[in-house]
């Protein structure tokens, strides 16, 4: 296998940080709709975003109440939540967690293991992350834990960090509770937790044995039941962050392939596939 030229004359760690690089500008884009939203508050700030755009608080819970009949959320927790921690919310604050870590492990997989997808790769996150924040400051919506606090629908906790209690790392749960606190709150339509997810699983399909396909469907799955579960989101919101991340598959991957037929992601994907299974 040739050296790549561009990289060849730095160690893995300096290749890693230039793989990361790019990632800057997600953080860039979050701490804009941060500022755009912050007049918002918590339910008890301004009646606006600084674009003129009202919170929007009704709209998503009673989409679910269309689509289910009930909430799911607050179903579930009426259900499963009693005070203490369980062997489920051990799993919920596990799949919670990842959404901080899919993409840099992944970007770091391309970067190392298929830099001829680089480029795309980062193209989908980058279009992924600008759709998803545009959504943000357009439609500010209360996720179902201050939908809840605004007494808009039953009752619903907050319980994403529950998990670790259970697996006896608390500090890890305080951790969690604190990074929410400093984070947008009125960041839920659409999800990018969810969308994260399944852009990771859309990328790594064609690559993937049927054994890690299936993991990722189920990782896709659970991201989606845990942020129900957990009082983050709401299933619309879910939906809608699966929505942007096949929009920005399809932007980076699905367009250009059509364009140019023999530049394809199949056709690539076939090949960095033979090429793994030659070394296996």
């Amino acid at each position: 296998m040739h050296q790549r030229r561009d990289v060849s004359r730095h160690g893995p760690i300096a290749q890693l940080l230039i793989a990361w690089s790019p990632l800057s500008l997600i953080l860039v884009a979050y701490l804009g709709a941060q500022w755009i939203s912050a007049p918002l508050g918590i339910g008890d700030g301004a009646d606006t975003n600084r674009l003129g755009l009202p919170l929007h608080v009704s709209g998503p819970a009673d989409a679910d109440r269309t689509i289910f009949g009930t909430i799911p959320s607050v179903w579930l927790q009426q259900r499963l939540v009693d005070g203490a921690a369980h062997w489920y919310d051990a799993a919920a604050a596990l799949v919670y967690v990842t959404h901080f870590v899919n993409i840099p492990i992944v970007t770091a997989l391309v970067w190392f293991r298929l830099q001829d997808r680089f480029k795309g790769w980062v193209a989908a996150v980058l279009a992924f992350t600008v759709i998803g924040i545009s959504g943000y400051v357009i439609y500010p919506a209360a996720p179902p834990w201050l939908a809840a606090e605004l007494g808009e629908i039953g009752r619903i906790d907050r319980i994403s960090s529950l998990g670790w209690d259970y697996l006896q790392l608390g500090p890890v749960g305080e951790l969690t509770v604190l990074g929410q606190a400093g984070s947008n709150p009125v960041a839920a339509m659409p999800s990018l937790h969810a969308g994260s997810a399944l852009l990771v699983a859309l990328f790594l399909w064609p690559l993937a044995a049927r054994l890690w396909r299936a993991v990722l469907v189920g990782y896709v799955l659970s991201m989606g039941l845990t942020l129900v579960y957990t009082g983050e989101h709401y299933v619309i919101d879910v939906l809608a962050g699966w929505l942007v991340a096949v929009v920005a598959i399809a932007a980076v991957v699905v367009v250009p392939a059509v364009r140019s037929p023999r530049a394809s992601w199949p056709a690539g994907a076939r090949t960095a596939a033979s090429l793994s299974s030659r070394r296996q």
